[in-house]
């Protein structure tokens, strides 16, 4: 099964609406949503109200990719704001379990992020209750970077572990995800193909439709 989780941050911001009923009349699975803090990252992107605003719209689940140095500090105010899913780094200055936990018990969902260069086994005991691994085929912060071939690596690894272990912990892959690589990282065991400027760069349905496919 392939889900589909288009990115926002890719959209164009004038015609949001519209292009987020495009993208779940195409049956987009969820909403990626990129939320950056210009420290973890040299990017500043949206906070609660734009993820809100957002709500108000889609009726899928919303995803927010917190690359934030501390998502401890304000998950809540997104989860306030809508949002279902938490995505945290492994690489932010939080204490993973503490928050995972606070996530859990308010109901909400939680996963566990990677970028190119940090090695999965860093992460595998986080994955128990975990909903999502997500790997970063890029660097994460800027929009539109070409995939690293080397993050399929983390996500051959993450499969290997999640079944060995019968976990439900679905495998995201971000950054640079189109019709080519979306195949590779599918190939290499991941679930869930996340796009931003492939999806809102061309006819929203068709690339929809062309990933859904591979």
């Amino acid at each position: 099964m392939v889900l589909i989780s288009p990115s926002i941050i890719s959209s164009k911001l004038a015609e949001l609406g519209e292009q987020i009923k495009q993208s779940e009349a195409a049956h987009a699975d969820m909403f990626h949503l990129d939320v950056m803090d210009g420290h973890f990252v040299p990017n500043l992107t949206m906070g609660p109200d734009m993820v809100k605003a957002i709500r108000s719209v889609a009726t899928v689940p919303l995803e927010v990719h917190l690359m934030l140095e501390r998502p401890d500090k304000y998950w809540k105010k997104f989860s306030n704001a809508g949002a279902d899913i938490f995505l945290i780094h492994y690489e932010s200055m939080c204490n993973i379990r503490e928050t995972f936990k606070e996530i859990e018990n308010s109901g909400k969902k939680f996963g566990i992020v990677i970028n190119p260069d940090t090695p999965f086994s860093k992460i595998e005991q986080y994955l128990d209750g975990a909903h999502i691994v997500l790997v970063m085929s890029v660097y994460p912060g800027f929009s539109g970077q070409s995939f690293i071939e080397m993050s399929l690596n983390n996500v051959k690894e993450a499969r290997k572990f999640i079944d060995k272990n019968g976990l439900n912990t679905m495998i995201e892959i971000d950054g640079g995800i189109n019709d080519v690589t979306g195949k590779k990282a599918l190939d290499a065991g991941a679930n869930i193909l996340v796009s931003a400027s492939y999806i809102y760069g061309g006819n929203i349905a068709e690339r929809i439709e062309k990933l859904r496919s591979l």
